[in-house]
């Protein structure tokens, strides 16, 4: 008994022990699993964090588009657009704040915008986009917009009889309609409120229902339907929508605010200004393109090219109205070659300095040999030779004298030795000419100097005296008066002598008959004899 005792003591220290060493094998299991879960989960967390930080890292290319719409802005966002893609971005946001233009202009900006491959396209109304820049607006993949700005209004529009614009027919409105269609239907914008910024003609209502009533599940369901289409339907089918919402009334078209349009499911969101878009959109690098000297050209004299027209054709008409060919032709061929120049110039940046330079030389020329005296050619070539020195003055080159050791916010310092270096250089540009020309050329040996050596006391001017003329007499112009020239008068004895006369501002051909009209101050002023021309 003693032994069956004993044994079956020993059988059950046997068993506890073995359970004992399981348990704490499979606590310690347990405790390593929890560990390498624990790890993995670190790991996995560390992992999501670092692949989420590199999904947040955006990089954006700005394209600013602001003024009219114009060939000058399409041309601008055609390289912008080029510029921005070499870049490779994640987006592409267009800055937008215009208040329209030209249709044609418009509708190539939002072909080559809705073009782009490789970036999203992105919209952000600064302060408006109306008529051309809705547009343009909806031709990107996402519109945002910031608080307290406009979006809509898009008919086209003329210039009617009595000067107050009118809309444009069905013509011009079917296309611009299908054009608004397509964008909708392409970027997911509401397609029947696109069209509404078109069409006056339009009633657009919102119609909402509940289903499920009574259920703990109950639900809206809206519905955007044109008014005529509401108008059709029966009598239960009006009651069970209730009564619509106008959204668009007839006779108007829609224009919207940021709010309305984020409830009207255009814009994807408001925000207070630009640093807040950017951290929503978690943009961390980001460039801008520029425009450039030609583009700010071409958008100037755009501005004002209808009142280049103007002018020009009317300096035109006065010279066809007056004798010869003078300052009035050359300043209406002028100013309409300005209105035409202004198309070209975005592909003319970079020559825009050697373009100045010839155009002031040819002015310079035209007051030397075509308009003597009028100073007004002259004056014009010195500006245009001028300002082509200036821009082709490489800044980079100028010496900063900036110290390593200073650091400030702003330091007019650099500045003041670049303006000083600036001047130096042209003073010392127009000095050493002058002493040149007084010192070192007139010690030239004959024959290579381009200086006249000739004494000048026995010089005598080959016009006479002035006071010999007297008042009415006649004479026949030797040389075009523009208004300075010079003529042969008749004196009293019946010779002829030649003399510098001046016109009160009229043209007179050479060979065409003069009366004088006063000796003043040195001056014989001179008319056409109307008698002896008739």
């Amino acid at each position: 008994m003693k032994i069956l005792t004993k044994l079956l003591c020993f059988l059950i220290f046997l068993v506890s022990f073995a359970l004992a060493d399981t348990t704490g094998v499979a606590s310690t299991k347990s405790s390593m699993a929890k560990e390498i879960s624990d790890s993995a989960g670190n790991d996995k967390s560390a992992i999501i964090k670092n692949d989420s930080a590199k999904v947040q890292k955006k990089q954006a290319v700005w394209i600013k588009l602001e003024g009219d719409v114009d060939p000058a802005m399409y041309e601008f966002c055609a390289r912008a657009i080029g510029e921005a893609l070499d870049k490779k971005p994640d987006y592409i946001v267009f800055e937008i704040n215009t208040f329209g233009g030209r249709l044609d202009a418009a509708f190539d900006l939002v072909d080559t915008i809705m073009a782009v491959k490789g970036a999203e396209t992105i919209a952000l109304v600064k302060k408006k986009a109306i008529s051309a820049g809705s547009l343009i607006a909806l031709a990107c993949k996402r519109l945002y917009m910031l608080e307290a700005t406009t979006i809509g209004d898009c008919a086209p529009i003329v210039q009617g009889g009595d000067g107050t614009p009118q809309i444009v027919g069905e013509k011009i409105q079917s296309p611009l309609r299908a054009k608004f269609r397509n964008l909708a239907q392409r970027n997911g914008y509401p397609e029947l409120l696109a069209s509404s910024f078109v069409t006056p003609e339009l009633e657009v209502l919102e119609l909402t229902t509940k289903l499920d009533k009574g259920k703990a599940t109950e639900r809206d369901t809206t519905l955007i339907i044109e008014g005529k289409k509401f108008a059709v339907l029966d009598s239960t089918e009006k009651k069970f929508w209730g009564s619509p919402k106008i959204l668009v009334k007839e006779g108007e078209l829609l224009t919207m605010t940021d709010q309305e349009a984020e409830e009207l499911g255009f814009s994807r969101g408001t925000f207070k200004n630009r640093e807040d878009f950017e951290t929503k959109l978690a943009i961390e690098q980001k460039s801008e393109v520029e425009t450039n000297t030609g583009e700010k050209i071409a958008s100037a004299i755009a501005a004002i090219s209808g009142i280049l027209l103007i002018l020009g054709f009317g300096a035109l008409y006065i010279e066809f109205k007056t004798p010869g060919f003078g300052f009035f032709g050359i300043a209406g061929i002028i100013l309409i070659g300005i209105v035409f120049f202004g198309q070209f110039a975005p592909q003319l940046d970079g020559y825009f300095p050697a373009i100045l330079l010839i155009a002031g030389v040819i002015l310079f020329l035209v007051e030397i040999f075509v308009m003597p005296g009028t100073f007004l050619f002259g004056i014009g070539g010195i500006a245009c030779m001028i300002i082509a020195l200036i821009m082709s003055i490489d800044t980079t080159n100028i010496p900063e004298y900036v110290p390593e050791a200073v650091e400030s916010t702003f330091d007019a310092t650099p500045w003041l030795f670049g303006l000083f270096f600036v001047l130096s250089s042209a003073a010392i540009a127009l000095i050493f000419p002058i002493a040149a020309s007084k010192y070192l050329i007139p010690l030239l040996p004959e024959g290579w100097t381009p200086m006249l050596k000739t004494d000048m006391e026995t010089a005598v001017s080959p016009t006479e005296s002035i006071q010999e003329v007297a008042i009415g007499a006649i004479g026949t112009a030797k040389t075009f008066l523009r208004p300075v020239g010079q003529a042969n008068i008749t004196m009293p004895d019946g010779s002829s002598k030649l003399f510098d006369v001046q016109t009160h501002g009229e043209i007179i051909e050479a060979g065409q008959k003069i009366k004088v009209e006063a000796v003043q101050e040195g001056h014989i002023w001179v008319s056409i004899d109307e008698r002896r021309e008739t």
